[in-house]
């Protein structure tokens, strides 16, 4: 009787002792073929994911690609902005400048015509006093009135010509000079603007362009990360079939 008890306690340690998985292990015909048609269908399976993959993975780059043309034309339209901007401000600081000049040109003539007024008003009784002291150094001898009056002539001709020559044109220098320092502060900054706009043009092209080369990478890295993805899954559903189809002695 102890002997029986032993041979109990040894079967059932060495059942206690058996892995789970040989326990459960079934070799039956029906079975395996149970396995291997759950492993085709898993591999048909993972063909219609690949697809889906595959069809998410080309959605996704065309995607990646719009975005990077939006981004870019947006950008392109930037520059365009830019540019036309500055060229605008250049073409009104021009303008303004021309004003200025022609309002110096204005000024001058004014100049011009205010001295010679000046000079005119300075002579107007020149020729009637010279008239009055002939008239009696002939009646009278008094030659010393017309000496004095020819004098006087001289001086205030002169003085004419000096305010509606010289001074004149002095005046009319001076006002084309302040007319052009006037242009050249409104016109040089435009100048200095469009060079920056330029340039921050040119920095927006090379900003589209990399728009479009980093969307075209994303799109890129969309479809190699979706091909591998389908590709892990095929191997894996292979492997399984495969791997069902060996215990099950099937080639």
């Amino acid at each position: 009787m102890g002997a029986v008890r032993a041979f109990v306690c040894v079967a059932a340690f060495a059942v206690a002792l058996t892995p789970l998985a040989v326990l459960a292990e079934d070799d039956t015909v029906e079975h395996q073929q149970a396995e291997i048609a759950n492993a085709l269908a898993q591999q048909d399976q993972a063909q219609l994911q690949v697809l889906q993959m595959q069809e998410t993975g080309l959605q996704a780059a065309q995607n990646e690609r719009m975005i990077a043309v939006l981004k870019s034309e947006a950008m392109r339209e930037r520059q365009l902005n830019l540019v036309a901007n500055a060229n605008g401000l250049e073409q009104l600081a021009a303008s303004l400048a021309d004003a200025e000049r022609n309002g110096g040109l204005v000024n001058a003539q004014n100049s011009l015509l205010i001295a010679q007024g000046q000079a005119a008003a300075l002579i107007a009784n020149v020729d009637a006093n010279l008239a009055n002291a002939r008239m009696l150094a002939a009646t009278k001898g008094r030659y010393d009135e017309l000496q004095n009056a020819q004098a006087q002539a001289d001086i205030l001709q002169r003085a004419a010509d000096y305010i509606s020559g010289q001074l004149a044109q002095a005046n009319m220098a001076n006002d084309r000079a302040i007319a052009n320092q006037r242009a050249e502060a409104v016109y040089s900054p435009s100048i200095a603007e469009v060079a920056n706009g330029q340039a921050m043009g040119a920095n927006e092209l090379l900003a589209a362009d990399a728009e479009l080369q980093a969307g075209a990478l994303a799109a890129i890295s969309v479809q190699i990360s979706s091909t591998a993805e389908g590709a892990s899954l095929l191997g894996h559903a292979a492997a399984s079939l495969a791997n069902a189809k060996a215990q099950a002695g099937v080639s």
